[in-house]
């Protein structure tokens, strides 16, 4: 290690040789020296310290509103569709072509007017069949019918007939007997006599029962003949039916809101033609979201803006179940609304707004909606104190309008800045220009 004392020690006696003018004088630079130090530390000090957050930054044009109490309505907003509340679905009542069109989509439409003929010739011949076969079994019947007429005759006249020769068979018998009682008949004459009237009596009976037997059978082909003359009618009348209902016809007054055939088409049976609706009877289907589905309940109001304007109605319907659409993961639930008067500039089809009057909360502390509820941290507010606002944490709830509910934070009186704070939001407080 070198030796340094021999430097140090120099350095001592070259301090304590120097001329006594010098030491003077040094020693009155020293606390000059000292202070100035000091001074630079101290200025260095006083940049690097944190300034007073009101110095920071002066708001010279801002809004401001006081906490009041209001009522508010606590609703449940939400998106929906208006819709046709009754529609007529109009199917094809025969596979056949389309012969015609009468009518366009979005055509006003009557009840019972034509919208379009379908071909009938198939069903006009086969109604032609129809009525030449219900002609024929009527002839038919004609001739059945006088064919009996003249077998109940010549059985009315056999057994008269019948009934002469058993009167004569019965006189000989007597006639006999009496002979043969006197004994000039013989016992083989007597036989005869009984014989002739047994086989008068059976001719008789036959008679009768040939009659008996010819009106039965009259009495049933009557029914057969009754029941296939009625299936014949009914068959001709729905033929006409069908060829009628081949006119296809709206069953309402309204609008054809669609039209699935064009002249030259063929369509099936029951298949669907056209749909036609009235209009002015719609609906609006809300999809609510299934956090706050528990808050609604049947009668509640319900404000609906379609295009410019708010329409009122009520919820008259809740679905029991919730569906999930593919553009979005949340669930909602189908609520429906009826209006209280249709709006005529609604279209079906339209996507609405709607807000679904839940409740009502009384002596609610209140702020009106503003900019400052967009500062990107909802829950701070600058509070006015004299020539200063500080930043207080505040939170919120349910909005009504251009009201949005304080929950905690503020009270009643406190007065808020509700203009922008975007250039200040990270400061604590800030002054006001006067």
């Amino acid at each position: 290690m070198p030796n340094t004392n021999l430097i140090f020690e120099g350095e001592r006696r070259g301090s304590a040789s120097a001329a006594p003018g010098t030491k003077k004088k040094n020693r009155a630079i020293l606390p000059l020296a000292t202070a100035a130090v000091f001074a630079a530390v101290g200025g260095l000090a006083w940049l690097i310290a944190p300034k007073s957050q009101s110095t920071a930054y002066t708001l010279k044009i801002w809004n401001e509103s006081a906490v009041e109490t209001a009522t508010i309505r606590n609703t449940v907003s939400a998106t929906g569709t208006v819709e046709l509340k009754d529609k007529e679905t109009i199917l094809s009542p025969e596979t056949s072509q389309v012969q015609a069109v009468f009518v366009a989509e979005g055509d006003a439409v009557t009840k019972g007017q034509a919208l379009a003929q379908l071909a009938t010739a198939d069903l006009e011949w086969n109604l032609v069949v129809a009525q030449d076969e219900l002609d024929q079994l009527l002839r038919d019947a004609a001739m059945t019918d006088t064919q009996f007429e003249f077998s109940l005759k010549q059985q009315a006249i056999a057994l008269k007939t019948a009934e002469r020769n058993l009167l004569n068979a019965k006189d000989s018998l007597e006639q006999t007997q009496g002979l043969f009682d006197r004994g000039i008949a013989s016992q083989s004459e007597l036989t005869s006599a009984k014989n002739a009237v047994a086989d008068a009596t059976d001719a008789l009976d036959l008679a009768r029962l040939t009659r008996e037997q010819t009106q039965a059978q009259h009495d049933i082909d009557l029914s057969n003949r009754a029941s296939t003359v009625e299936q014949k009618k009914k068959a001709i009348s729905d033929l006409k039916d069908t060829i009628e209902a081949c006119t296809i016809r709206s069953g309402v007054n309204g609008r054809v809101y669609s039209l699935g055939i064009a002249v030259g088409d063929r369509v099936s049976a029951y298949s669907v033609v056209a749909t036609v609706a009235n209009p002015s009877d719609i609906q609006v289907a809300i999809d609510v979201s299934e956090n706050r589905i528990g808050e609604v309940k049947l009668g509640d109001p319900v404000a609906v803006t379609v295009g410019d304007a708010v329409v009122k109605g009520e919820v008259t319907s809740i679905a029991s179940s919730a569906s999930t659409s593919s553009s979005s993961s949340t669930s909602t639930v189908r609520v429906v609304s009826q209006f209280a008067q249709a709006p005529s500039n609604a279209i079906v089809g339209a996507s609405v707004s709607a807000e679904i009057e839940v409740g009502v909360i009384e002596n609610a502390l209140t702020l009106p909606r503003g900019p400052y509820l967009s500062s990107g941290n909802y829950s701070a507010v600058y509070v006015i104190e004299v020539s200063k606002a500080v930043k207080k944490n505040a939170a919120f709830g349910i909005t009504d309008g251009n009201a949005i509910q304080v929950l905690s934070g503020l009270v009643e009186g406190d007065r808020v800045i509700t203009s922008a704070y975007q250039e200040y939001i990270h400061l604590g407080e800030i002054g006001l220009s006067k």
